[in-house]
């Protein structure tokens, strides 16, 4: 399992949904329809790949988690 955290940009997904279908456990939409990460390793690293890949807009980021703050760099 990756220990990478993803983003998403608001300002460029456009509500398709693609990742909420092939990472559900990860993604979902808001109440907006815009894309929000529920749990960054909610879905195997396959499914979360390719969620990335198949988003239109490519509004989603994935960064490596910094070990002592657990956060993206």
């Amino acid at each position: 399992m990756s220990t990478d955290l993803l983003s998403v940009d608001r300002d460029r997904c456009m509500g398709s949904g693609q990742c909420t279908f092939y990472a559900p456990s990860t993604f979902d939409l808001d109440e907006d329809s815009i894309a929000i990460v529920i749990d960054d390793h909610g879905d195997g690293d396959d499914k979360i790949q390719m969620a990335i890949d198949v988003c239109p807009t490519r509004a989603i980021a994935r960064a490596a988690a910094t070990p002592e703050r657990g956060q993206a760099q």
